[in-house]
């Protein structure tokens, strides 16, 4: 369900002249200067070149890579600093996200966190920044130029795990590409704006090059488009972005974006009651993401999903044959946790012939049991699929479950979806955990 991430590795993209196309000299970063084979050159054009260095502003030190101990120290500070710019745990930020960067690529790496009310809503972003000194952390600014620049118009990272950027010689400069959407819903008006942003010098430079607005006007759509000039027409507004920024090459590189408990509810949690020792290693992979030494599905799948991921159904069944317990359960986002004494308590026994046996709610007056043969599932590979018809003395809402398992996850958890049908019509349905008995 979520798209392909791709990721970049930035050594790569530091050391490559096509990234650094049009950007100025030879001596872009990661790129060896050539050396002029005329001695007597050499001699004429010394004082030129003294000159022209004394003139010129000093090269900004580009760390490509932070090293193992240097990151592991500044993330150390983030950790022992959280409680200074968490979210708080209040309704008002009920989903949060986080993520490491070093986006001017100083060797100080930048904590981006995001929160809002609720998954998917309009962010508040705040971005902190390792201190000169590597002991403590300061809070990033922002600075605003272009179109709408009075607007204070702040790039909101919130669900982007894809970044695009590029590197301008000419100022020194790592520049990143993004779209943020707004809404006028009173006006029933609605709207982009294109952003290209820098962090320099501690303070997040946000340039908007283009947006575009539509707003409804029965029974049809009014667009007006603008770029830093004024107003333009649509193909104007097309073909500046198709080409912007036209003398730079652009590359697409992955954000180590954790976004809590929302996808998984064994995931590593949220971040603000997490424990600091699971928090360091999020941050420390996040970063990792970004330099490019890990792979963004990893990284999801460690610390949100904790999915294996089965190619081969006849391995997951090898790993799931046993007795199993209910855990918890996972229904639209609400959780229920279980023990063997609770009422609606569940045991689950996988045999090697590929059945399953479910004894159901066995505490309960409703408790109940089948047996289901596991076969093919016809959507995806490596997963095990049954189907259960109830009998007409059941007094159930369905007239058929289907029971579909997925895994055998990182936690040791076997993962069984539970959908109910009435005809062609979905019912509902559920996520059951559950830890193996024997």
């Amino acid at each position: 369900m979520r798209k392909k991430y791709f990721a970049l590795i930035m050594a790569g993209v530091l050391s490559s002249l096509v990234f650094m196309s049009g950007c100025g000299g030879s001596n872009a970063p990661g790129t060896e200067i050539e050396e002029d084979d005329e001695d007597e050159d050499e001699d004429d054009d010394e004082e030129d070149d003294e000159n022209e260095e004394d003139s010129q502003p000093e090269a900004p030190v580009i760390v490509q890579n932070i090293d193992d101990d240097t990151l592991a120290s500044q993330i150390e500070v983030l950790v022992d600093n959280r409680d200074e710019f968490f979210f708080p745990d209040t309704e008002d930020y009920f989903h949060s996200t986080c993520m490491v960067t070093d986006l001017d690529f100083n060797g100080r790496i930048e904590l981006v966190l995001t929160g809002a009310r609720w998954y998917g809503t309009d962010h508040e972003c705040r971005i902190y920044e390792i201190n000169e000194e590597g002991d403590g952390v300061d809070e990033i600014d922002y600075g605003f130029s272009g179109i709408d620049s009075d607007e204070s118009i702040v790039p909101l990272f919130g669900g982007y795990n894809v970044l695009r950027g590029y590197y301008d010689k000419e100022t020194g400069t790592f520049h990143y590409l993004m779209r943020s959407s707004y809404s006028d819903d009173p006006n029933q008006t609605y709207g982009t704006w294109n952003c290209d942003f820098s962090l320099i010098n501690g303070t997040i430079e946000n340039n908007i090059y283009a947006k575009y607005q539509y707003k409804y006007l029965n029974p049809d759509y009014e667009y007006t488009y603008w770029d830093a000039n004024g107003e333009i027409d649509e193909d104007e507004y097309d073909e500046l972005n198709e080409n912007y920024p036209d003398d730079h090459v652009v590359k697409e590189f992955s954000l180590g974006l954790y976004e809590g408990d929302y996808y998984y509810p064994l995931s590593d949690g949220d971040i603000e009651k997490m424990e600091s020792e699971k928090l360091t290693s999020v941050l420390l992979d996040s970063y990792k993401v970004f330099s490019g030494e890990l792979d963004y599905e990893e990284f999801f799948r460690i610390h949100t999903s904790h999915r294996n991921g089965y190619d081969d159904k006849e391995e997951l069944l090898k790993d799931c044959v046993g007795t199993w317990g209910l855990y918890l359960t996972d229904t639209e986002g609400s959780i229920t946790y279980y023990d063997s004494d609770d009422e609606f308590y569940s045991i689950l026994t996988v045999y090697e012939d590929g059945t399953m046996y479910l004894r159901e709610d066995i505490n309960s007056d409703y408790a109940k049991e089948i047996t289901i043969e596991l076969g093919d599932y016809e959507y995806a590979s490596g997963m095990l699929f049954g189907e259960y018809y109830p009998n007409a003395k059941e007094d159930v809402y369905y007239d058929r479950m289907e029971y579909l398992i997925t895994d055998v996850n990182m936690d040791g958890m076997l993962v069984l979806s539970h959908d109910a049908w009435y005809g062609s019509e979905y019912v509902g349905g559920s996520y059951w955990y559950f830890v193996r008995l024997d």
